[in-house]
């Protein structure tokens, strides 16, 4: 196993300026598998990356054995299904997923922060602190809303990113709908921990123009690691038949 002696706190640091991405495959797609998300992840790192973005236990422990970058991890409730997921809060929603998260080797433990119903009776306080003080871990807060950031950045939040807008009732929006960036530039200026663009990143434009209005880093994912959506955006482009 890669030898990991940098503090979480230092990785958090060390990803300012840089490119996360975020590797990732629902179940039932081809690349679900840690084997598959280690190649998108090493060829992501192969080409600058300077952290990763994963989700499930099996997926963040074999890249911690292959790398000593910054890791961000997650679980995805599989209690929440896909069409609830506008209105539950389904990222690493409770204690027992955060510590499955911390124990598999990731750096930060990202969570959904909005102001969704949440599994377990806790608030976003507690449930933060309990992260920090038992784990060990910076917390990085998935928001979909500027008085989202506030809050999480109340409760003890160490980051937080606009991961979550376009994917709640009150944000809701289209699928080719880019990144907002006035959410952003808010968030920039009114929170004092680190800020990240996290979702509907489709174009190197958008990560310029993220760092310009203060973006501590960048997150992309469906633009690199999922080569369906890729695809479709090409194939939408062909004429169509009939």
């Amino acid at each position: 196993m890669v030898s990991h002696v940098v503090s979480p706190w230092e990785c958090l640091q060390r990803l300012r300026g840089k490119l996360i991405v975020s590797c990732q495959a629902s179940e039932g797609e081809p690349l679900c598998s840690p084997e598959h998300i280690k190649a998108l992840a090493l060829s992501a790192l192969n080409g600058g990356a300077g952290g990763l973005r994963l989700e499930g236990e099996d997926n963040i422990r074999v890249l911690r054995e292959a790398t000593q970058l910054p890791i961000v991890g997650l679980i995805k409730s599989a209690h929440v299904k896909e069409s609830e997921r506008l209105h539950k809060v389904y990222i690493t929603s409770t204690f027992e997923e955060a510590l499955a998260v911390a124990r598999a080797g990731a750096d930060i433990i990202a969570l959904d922060a909005t102001n969704r119903p949440r599994p377990e009776p806790v608030t976003l306080q507690d449930f933060i602190a309990r992260i920090k003080n038992e784990l060990g871990k910076p917390v990085w807060a998935d928001v979909s809303t500027l008085s989202e950031g506030h809050a999480a950045l109340a409760a003890g939040a160490d980051v937080v990113s606009t991961t979550m807008y376009g994917y709640t009732a009150e944000t809701r929006a289209p699928a080719d709908k880019g990144p907002d960036m006035q959410l952003l530039a808010n968030l920039c200026n009114q929170l004092t921990v680190p800020v990240i663009l996290e979702g509907r990143v489709w174009h190197p434009e958008e990560v310029s123009q993220a760092f310009e209005l203060g973006a501590f880093a960048v997150v992309v994912g469906s633009a690199i690691t999922r080569p369906q959506l890729i695809t479709k955006r090409f194939t939408q482009a062909c004429p169509q038949e009939g």
